[in-house]
């Protein structure tokens, strides 16, 4: 008899991130910014990978990620439809 095993999923959030690529996203800001600094670039990149994974990680533990700050802060709110 055979025994069927089950595998837990992958969340969405931990795929994005094995996926995303920082260099990726650095170098389509560089196309729309070309006056912009690399190292700005690099971090904009970072800040928007990580923005969403919060993001991401919050939807799927049901978390409102406004309780985290105390103030109102502008962070990129994920968006399937947004995500290339």
């Amino acid at each position: 008899m055979a025994k069927i095993f089950k595998f837990p999923s992958i969340p969405k959030s931990e795929k994005f991130m094995d996926n995303v690529s920082p260099n990726h996203i650095a170098e389509y800001l560089a196309l729309q910014n070309p006056e912009a600094p690399p190292r700005v670039l690099s971090a904009m990149a970072l800040a928007m990978i990580y923005s969403t994974h919060l993001s991401m990680v919050c939807e799927e533990e049901n978390y409102c990620i406004k309780d985290l700050f105390d103030e109102d802060i502008n962070l990129a709110i994920y968006d399937e439809k947004k995500i290339h």
